[in-house]
């Protein structure tokens, strides 16, 4: 997909003028698609949205788990849902900005299909190891990769995902020969990092925090400008030696573009109003998200930015993949 169908997502994601009527939305249950497996942060996100919502529109607003291929099976189930707000979308940016990029095709095209309603700008990533290798600084990680080429391995959530092109963005500035071992998705990979079937994961904060905390996995560095206030002691990859591998993120929201403008509307205010005040940030923040909330036309102009900064690494990587089976 080239850069200008991304420009569409923060052109028309400005927040609705007022409208003279309001439709009744919702007037069903409403389902938040997670396109990645149960359990993760992402999926906190949207049951936290769910039972918020839920309150608030009095109609059932229930999440459920379509994973695969990287989030793309989700995606496109969302995409091919009648666009009346009832199916919603709850994703990290693999299946919308980064699938458009490396695949050759796909059945959906995220500026045509989705619009921004509420999103999170993440925490950023971590670099974590496995107790078990020897390593204890990301120096050290290089040294040892170069040494053992292609012995250690980097798990991801899936061909395609962030964790998959935060490692090769690794590869491409360090030069450490890393092996990419893909998942369906980020709890069974970050399972066998654990166990040690694989060595190194470049994995959102959030779903690693608990981890690191517990001593299961050890954080060498955090791919974001500064360090994470949930981990004072974790060095910035600049910081521990490697600049320029950095990579910012995000959980958010989307809907059906072609989705009633009034129902559109409503859906982005009452998001916007319900996910705020202390308890949200309380909660979040357990998640390991402490970034700034965005509403839709922020959200927009963010996911074109992420996509800028990810087509510049599938560039550098040469990433190119067959079609991802969405059905």
């Amino acid at each position: 997909m080239r850069r200008s169908t991304f420009l569409r997502f923060a052109a028309g994601s400005a927040l609705l003028p007022s409208l003279a009527f309001a439709e009744t939305y919702p007037d069903k249950p409403v389902r938040i698609i997670n396109p990645f497996p149960p359990g993760s942060p992402v999926d906190a996100v949207g049951r936290l949205m769910a039972q918020r919502l839920g309150t608030v529109w009095k109609e059932p607003v229930i999440v459920e788990s379509k994973s695969g291929a990287g989030g793309t099976v989700g995606a496109a189930f969302v995409a091919s849902a009648p666009a009346d707000g009832a199916t919603l979308l709850v994703t990290t940016q693999s299946p919308i900005t980064v699938a458009p990029l490396i695949y050759k095709s796909l059945t959906y095209d995220p500026a045509r299909d989705f619009t921004p309603v509420w999103g999170i700008a993440s925490s950023g990533l971590v670099i974590v190891v496995t107790p078990g290798l020897q390593v204890h600084t990301l120096a050290e990680l290089v040294q040892y990769a170069k040494a053992h080429p292609k012995e250690v391995a980097y798990a991801s959530s899936g061909a395609g995902t962030v964790q998959h092109l935060a490692g090769e963005l690794f590869i491409a500035k360090t030069g450490a020969p890393l092996l990419h071992v893909p998942y369906r998705g980020g709890a069974p990979a970050a399972t066998d990092l654990i166990a040690g079937q694989v060595q190194v994961m470049f994995d959102s904060l959030s779903n690693q925090l608990a981890n690191i905390k517990a001593g299961r996995v050890r954080a060498l560095a955090v791919m974001r400008p500064t360090r994470a206030g949930a981990l004072p002691d974790v060095p910035t990859t600049t910081e521990a030696g490697a600049p320029g591998v950095q990579m910012r993120g995000w959980i958010g929201v989307l809907a059906p573009k072609a989705m009633p403008a009034a129902s559109l509307a409503t859906l982005r205010a009452d998001a916007l109003r319900t996910m705020k005040g202390p308890e949200v940030a309380r909660t979040l923040g357990n998640l390991g998200l402490d970034g700034e909330i965005l509403d839709a036309e922020k959200f927009g102009q963010y996911i074109t930015a992420d996509a800028q900064q990810i087509g510049e690494i599938v560039r550098s990587a040469h990433i190119q993949l067959d079609a991802p089976n969405t059905r």
